[in-house]
């Protein structure tokens, strides 16, 4: 149980944190004022108040119970074809500005060329992630025994190490520009995480499972704590007893997770404007052919939920006030767009994607992705006809980690799961292994989508970029590819 000085405590920091939010609807109206006064072409003003709490258990004890306030505010001015950023305490935002303005000053020395903006509408508008059962009307107590009921469930004398981890993050932020653009933001996002280390001799597996939404605890009425650990016990101890796959060149069927994975990692990072304008596998390809007649490669911010559940990567605006929407990066393996924000939709004459996002009010806004998958452009098939399809190889499933290289097109991801594929069926499982192989020849090489999304319910995922964490989702449908580097 928790002590009445830590209850206490948490009471008086969402006291706080309410307090917080009120003030900042009066330093963003000061601050934007200053700017108009100051005649800066274009500037952004992004104050957050952000509440979190995350708990993680370790073979049963508590590691770590943390809950804090992130506050303040971010500046970015535009002028003279430059950008200036800076951040500091909300009660600090003539300083800030001030900071930006210096920022700016050392960028027009060092530019390389100016930059401008794409035009875009100014909005008014307020999105509110609906919560079911509110972060705050769950006691922190409640939270620490879902770490342990986690825990608990992963227990087997053959698993060595267990981890569980509950993390909620209820961010509000207020993004204002002086062309108009004003947007609140509530937006919850509620995780729970398992990994599992299974030990037989000198063989070690490791399994992990984890689930989240945008949206409140109401996520562990629809999956259990139980559930979870239970899931990522269960992948360790299945991928102790397998045997190890023989390298080699396979035909190969890649579950949505790793449908997912390669679509974030190896093809969209490649199509990023920021990045493309520079280097990239993608670059100068607009309109061309870059993958199979099947393919379409999709990245959609407005992709609410699946299957009732609400979507880690959705986003209602990005963090420069352009609407989340649905963008075909390829269409019938056509590159069709970058993913862009306004800078880099001037810069290629595009229209903004709606994929610029910060991580937080300290850092810039960059382009990153938000639920990005492949599906099926023409002749969609179901999962048990890929199988078919594949007659012999292997189904890898549940995929992540590794390292992918942009420039040069090549990736190498995990895989947790892997069957054999014998006669048209799935056969004996194997031990977790690779995959490899190059971004443009493995999208000409696929023979086959399905349009079945995977479990929304782990469609959870974190993509990191110049030093920014943001949430995506993960879901996706299988792909048959013809063959691939396995092991």
């Amino acid at each position: 149980m928790l002590s009445t000085r830590l209850h206490l405590n948490i009471f008086i920091i969402t006291l706080w944190f309410i307090k917080l939010i009120k003030m900042s609807q009066d330093i963003v109206d000061k601050a934007l004022k200053k700017l108009h006064d100051l005649h800066i072409p274009y500037g952004d003003i992004r104050a957050e108040n952000s509440l979190m709490t995350q708990i993680r258990t370790v073979n049963g004890k508590v590691e770590a119970s943390t809950t804090g306030i992130e506050s303040g505010i971010g500046i970015r001015i535009l002028n003279d074809g430059a950008w200036g950023f800076a951040y500091g305490p909300l009660e600090r935002y003539e300083d800030v500005i001030d900071m930006a303005l210096k920022a700016n000053k050392l960028n027009l020395k060092q530019k390389k060329r100016d930059i401008s903006l794409a035009e875009v509408k100014p909005v008014e508008d307020s999105f509110i992630g609906e919560q079911k059962r509110k972060l705050d009307d769950t006691g922190f107590d409640e939270k620490i025994k879902f770490t342990f009921e986690t825990d608990k469930a992963q227990e087997d004398d053959r698993i060595k190490s267990r981890t569980s981890s509950f993390r909620e993050v209820l961010r509000k932020m207020i993004l204002a520009t002086t062309e108009g653009t004003r947007i609140v933001y509530e937006v919850p996002y509620v995780m729970l995480f398992a990994v599992s280390v299974a030990r037989e001799g000198t063989e070690t597996i490791e399994g992990r499972c984890r689930i989240g939404h945008l949206g409140g605890v109401e996520l562990l009425d629809i999956r259990s704590p139980q559930q979870v650990g239970e899931k990522s016990k269960e992948r360790a101890l299945e991928g102790l007893k397998s045997p190890k796959v023989k390298s080699g060149r396979y035909p190969v069927v890649l579950d949505g997770t790793i449908n997912h994975l390669f679509s974030h990692e190896a093809a969209g990072h490649s199509a990023e404007g920021d990045f493309v304008q520079t280097a990239g596998v993608l670059r100068g390809k607009l309109g061309k052919r870059v993958g199979a007649s099947c393919v379409n490669l999709i990245d959609d911010g407005s992709l609410k939920e699946t299957e009732g559940i609400n979507s880690f990567g959705y986003i209602k605006y990005d963090d420069e006030g352009v609407p989340g929407k649905k963008n075909y990066i390829m269409k019938d393996g056509i590159l069709k767009t970058y993913l862009t924000d306004r800078s880099s939709a001037k810069h290629f004459d595009l229209k903004p994607t709606g994929n610029s996002r910060a991580e937080a009010y300290t850092v810039p806004q960059i382009v990153r992705m938000t639920n990005t998958y492949i599906s099926p452009a023409n002749d969609s098939m179901k999962h048990e006809e890929l199988i078919e399809q594949t007659k012999n190889g292997f189904l890898l499933m549940q995929g992540g980690g590794g390292q992918v290289d942009p420039i040069k097109g090549t990736f190498n991801f995990g895989v947790a799961e892997l069957y054999e594929i014998k006669n048209g069926e799935i056969g004996e499982r194997y031990r977790p292994t690779t995959l490899a192989g190059n971004t443009l020849e493995t999208l000409l090489k696929i023979v086959g989508v399905s349009p079945e999304m995977g479990d929304p319910l782990d469609s959870i995922g974190f993509c990191g970029k110049d030093g920014q964490s943001a949430p995506v989702g993960i879901t996706a449908g299988w792909l048959a590819v013809k063959n691939i580097v396995v092991g």
